[in-house]
């Protein structure tokens, strides 16, 4: 486990590092306009300040970006996967659960009580395949 969390860390690192060198060609083509085509002449002092601020500023866009790409979908089949909830109702061969605060129709391979804790394994059309929390 630990292994594979430290080749995670590797890879989201790595393409943290890509994203930001590339999302940092803005700041090379900042200084073609203002140094080559306006002909300013800017002293090193200011040229390292800026670089600077633009250089953390893409390093925190990037590491937004990874964000976002990483995060655990919120809707459809593969954001209820994995989710918990509490039996409300049951049925002869259904169930009804409560999960983030809707009611869903659910299918079980192992009888569930009213009350008790869930967990949702998959999702077929609008119907919850769910087991126990504890196993």
């Amino acid at each position: 486990m630990a292994t594979a969390s430290r080749w995670s860390l590797l890879v989201v690192s790595a393409l943290l590092l890509a994203i930001t060198l590339a999302l940092m060609f803005d700041d090379v083509i900042l200084y073609l306009v203002f140094e080559r085509l306006l002909e300013w002449k800017i002293n090193w002092p200011i040229k390292i300040i800026v670089g600077a601020a633009f250089t953390l500023f893409n390093f925190a866009l990037a590491l937004l970006i990874m964000r976002s790409l990483v995060r655990k979908p919120q809707t459809g089949a593969e954001g209820m996967i994995g989710e918990q909830g509490t039996v409300t109702g049951v049925a002869a061969h259904e169930y009804r659960v409560k999960i983030r605060g809707e009611l869903w129709r659910a299918q079980a391979l192992e009888r569930l009580e009213a009350g008790e804790k869930i967990v949702v394994r998959n999702m077929n059309g609008l119907t919850l395949e769910v087991a126990p929390l504890d196993k």
